[in-house]
């Protein structure tokens, strides 16, 4: 009989700032579901790590007077460490800014989506939530504000 295999990931977490119970419930979640795929005899690969790459990032390292790349590997080590302190079994800890392991399956990636033609190149215009990392629009807003974050969207027009 054919081993089957399970493949689990937990989010890529920013790491513009410390960690919290957040990152720990939804890790302890994904390994709670690896462990018990493991026992049912499934060929388990079990992933998480960091996204480092966004505005988010390099505020808060700007903020904390530090340089991006001493800022995101700060945070990237105590995620690592949290989850050994937490027997977290994950297969692999990735991250964005890795140009040798992540970079080459993202550019791949990209050029299989390029070819396919489902890239292309426009402007967008939009409110902007640095706390979500994405555009909103005007019905998200309270009083002209984030209703999560509490502060005023950036109207932001980039080429993409």
């Amino acid at each position: 009989m054919e081993k089957r295999t399970f493949y689990i990931t937990t989010p890529l977490y920013y790491v513009n700032a410390k960690l919290h119970l957040g990152h720990a419930y939804t890790t302890i979640l994904a390994d709670v579901i690896a462990r018990y795929q493991r026992q049912q005899g499934k060929d388990v690969f079990f992933l998480t790590g960091t996204d480092e790459h966004g505005a988010t990032n390099v505020r808060a390292a700007e903020a904390a007077g530090i340089p991006i790349e001493t800022f995101v590997d700060q945070n990237a080590q105590a995620a690592q460490d949290l989850f050994k302190r937490l027997s977290i079994s994950n297969d692999d800890f990735i991250r964005t800014s890795d140009q040798k392991r992540h970079w080459p399956g993202a550019q791949t990636m990209w050029k299989k989506l390029q070819e396919a033609g489902k890239i292309y190149q426009g402007v967008y215009s939009g409110l902007y939530c640095v706390g979500h990392e994405a555009f909103i629009t005007e019905k998200d807003l309270v009083d002209g504000k984030c209703k999560d974050h509490g502060k005023a969207p950036e109207v932001i027009e980039e080429k993409n």
